[in-house]
């Protein structure tokens, strides 16, 4: 007659699981680290990108792409018949802008889809003033530099890479306060990835 026995797990096999366990989860907060960290060097290339566009079509036809124009451009790639004043000063400026680029074959629509999931823009430098940014400057944005479009990690850690890591300062800027202990604020003393909620983002792209 056999004798019915429970069979558990020696602390070994346990420890084992635990590992194996241990070391899934590293592997996904790694890959997350790395997705991340991705989001933010193409967030910058993307920049750099159209920043460098601006300059090309500048060069080739003598005025930034938008500048004048008072309708949308269609297909059109000059022709705007409007004051050019070195700045786009309203919204159908600002539309035209990336559009005229498209048209021009310097940039392509990729190009003008963000890392974050939503397209860049380029805010208005006749809209409301608005806090930390500067007057008679335009941004390339997402959402609109009014708005708390973006997580506010990705635009600390932008802000640190690209600039100077304060929101209030230097080419990068966002609706953040510095010093405050709002989850949604930064400085050059905290954690960006830490760093939790919505805030804006504007990169300046002219002058």
């Amino acid at each position: 007659m056999h004798s019915n026995r429970q069979q558990g797990f020696t602390l070994v096999e346990l420890a084992i699981v635990l590992v194996v366990i241990g070391l899934i989860m590293g592997m996904a907060f790694k890959g997350r680290d790395l997705i991340d960290g991705a989001k933010i060097k193409n967030a910058q290339a993307q920049y750099n990108k159209v920043a460098t566009a601006f300059n090309i079509y500048h060069e080739k036809y003598g005025s930034y792409p938008g500048d004048g124009w008072t309708a949308a451009p269609g297909t059109a790639v000059t022709g705007g018949t409007g004051t050019k004043n070195g700045q786009l000063d309203s919204a159908i400026e600002t539309a035209a802008a990336l559009a005229v680029l498209q048209n021009a074959s310097i940039l392509t629509n990729a190009d003008t889809q963000s890392a974050f999931s939503q397209p860049w823009s380029i805010s208005d430098t006749s809209a409301t003033a608005v806090a930390h940014f500067d007057a008679n400057t335009n941004y390339l944005t997402v959402g609109g530099i009014a708005t708390n479009a973006m997580d506010a990690r990705f635009v600390c850690q932008l802000d640190r890479v690209m600039d100077d890591g304060a929101p209030d300062t230097g080419i990068v800027r966002s609706s953040a306060s510095k010093g405050s202990t709002a989850t949604s604020d930064y400085d050059n003393t905290v954690d960006c990835w830490d760093r939790s909620g919505q805030i804006s983002l504007g990169i300046r792209i002219l002058p």
